[in-house]
């Protein structure tokens, strides 16, 4: 079993006045079974790793894809994520392709309307504060995507959304990595975009080919967790700001990219921040700061954003979440033991 990685969840920001719409900042979860330690273990820090070529694949081995977009509706109203149509019990909503999501969450308003049998777990989702809300998960769930094609997922852990959701038709979020078929590597553009699953050394050659710049890090193991129940599974990258790195949850959940309040980006930059957007999450809400006009290098690029400053959890050694901002322009190969990608 993969490490019980943190479960992240979006929230929703509550921008200034003179914004229009709402914003996401992603928050880093856990889903962890209550027990007498205080510790809540791991988050699986897959690593990223230089391409190398790799012969062609067979016609058995070509590459099966899922039907993702981005909605400009949906990114007026502060989702400019990528997302994915699916029908389960014959229900079509949207979902969210969530990479720093460490399991697949349904919402508990589409639970509710599409008859979904859900049961209480001995588990609670715990956000960055410590705020725990409550769990539940339901079982083998069938249903097919926007073309039709079939799927199973054996797990999925409920959780109550912001009202927001329910509103915009969003049914919760799926995580690319844990739809990739054994043995093959999630490969999710965001620039298109586009998501396929390939093998891992397949996408790196496809990438190589491209000449897209890469970054590299040294292996890392899946974290375990032997209490947890679900199959979890996150990464982290390397990001520069002000010629300071850190590491960064990779997540196309979050809109916005955050820094740790501790982290050595934050206190080098940190004196040229000013009040930030509040947040509303699964436990809460939260506060933090901005900083404006930074650019951070990532994936061989650099972008200019505004990133926030707060609260993120540190498992792993993760100083901060890369968001959609700093993410839109990249691709991504999710492996099940490591991770690469470029930007552009």
């Amino acid at each position: 079993m993969l490490c019980d990685a943190p479960l992240r969840l979006p929230t929703i920001s509550r921008l200034p006045q003179h914004f229009s719409g709402r914003c996401w900042r992603g928050h880093a979860f856990s889903a962890h079974r209550r027990s007498g330690s205080s510790g809540i273990t791991s988050l699986c820090a897959a690593a990223l790793t230089l391409f190398a070529l790799a012969p062609p694949l067979s016609a058995q081995e070509s590459a099966r894809s899922l039907p993702i977009f981005y909605d400009p509706a949906l990114a007026a109203q502060g989702f400019p994520n990528p997302l994915v149509k699916a029908r389960i019990a014959e229900h079509e909503a949207i979902f969210i392709v969530d990479s720093g999501a460490s399991a697949n969450v349904l919402a508990d308003w589409y639970v509710e309307v599409a008859g979904i049998p859900a049961v209480r777990s001995d588990s609670a989702v715990v956000d960055n504060a410590g705020k725990t809300a409550p769990e539940r998960l339901v079982h083998r769930l069938q249903g097919r995507w926007s073309d039709g094609q079939r799927f199973s997922l054996s797990e999925a852990i409920v959780v109550a959304f912001p009202p927001l959701f329910k509103s915009l038709h969003l049914g919760g979020l799926v995580s690319p990595q844990l739809l990739a078929p054994p043995g093959m590597a999630a490969v999710l553009d965001l620039r298109v975009p586009s998501l396929r699953f390939v093998p891992f050394a397949r996408a790196q050659s496809d990438l190589q080919r491209s000449k897209a710049l890469t970054v590299q890090l040294d292996l890392g193991q899946p974290c375990r967790n032997a209490d947890s129940k679900l199959v979890n599974r996150t990464y982290v990258a390397p990001a520069t700001i002000a010629g300071v790195t850190d590491l960064m949850l990779v997540d196309t959940g979050a809109t916005g990219t955050i820094l740790s309040d501790r982290s050595k980006i934050a206190q080098a930059i940190g004196s040229g921040s000013e009040p930030g957007p509040r947040s509303e999450g699964a436990g809460g809400e939260a506060s933090g700061r901005m900083v404006r006009n930074v650019q951070l290098l990532r994936g061989g690029r650099i972008v200019i954003l505004n990133p926030s400053i707060g609260e993120v959890s540190e498992r792993c050694g993760v100083q901060g979440i890369l968001g959609m901002d700093a993410l839109r322009t990249c691709s991504l190969i999710l492996g099940e033991k490591e991770m690469a990608f470029s930007c552009d």
